[in-house]
């Protein structure tokens, strides 16, 4: 994943990064990436704050390997409920590439590793209560 060599700078958007790969240019430059260095777009400020390296990015003529492509369902999965959380006086935020979310209601604050099969499960059964709760009120 992320093999093509980048033709814009993560973080200026100018053509011509150096180095020239995602992996050694995310070592060397610990910034955030700004600009998408495969098709040079500035990127969106949720994109960065969710994944601010750019690990999740896809060059165009890279398809997702099955472990990533599960990444991705499972990240996709938890923004939508976390969506439905926020419905129900929740507020929180998912950090995509560890598959983390912490969750604050009041004075209840929750961390949920998703990777973790256990975890997973914790927050969906969570979520299926505030579901319920919500609408029997």
């Amino acid at each position: 994943m992320q093999t093509t060599r980048m033709l814009y700078c993560p973080m200026m958007g100018v053509r011509g990064p150096v180095p020239d790969t995602a992996a050694v240019w995310r070592e060397q430059h610990r910034h955030a990436w700004v600009f998408n260095p495969w098709t040079g777009q500035q990127r969106s400020p949720i994109d960065i704050q969710q994944d601010p390296d750019g690990k999740l990015l896809i060059p165009p003529d890279e398809t997702l390997t099955e472990e990533c492509e599960r990444h991705f369902l499972m990240a996709w999965r938890a923004e939508g409920a976390l969506g439905q959380f926020r419905r129900f006086g929740w507020t929180g935020r998912l950090d995509s590439q560890q598959l983390i979310v912490k969750l604050c209601k009041g004075e209840q604050a929750l961390t949920f590793r998703l990777a973790d099969e256990v975890d997973e499960e914790r927050y969906y059964e969570l979520l299926h209560a505030e579901a319920w709760r919500f609408a029997t009120e």
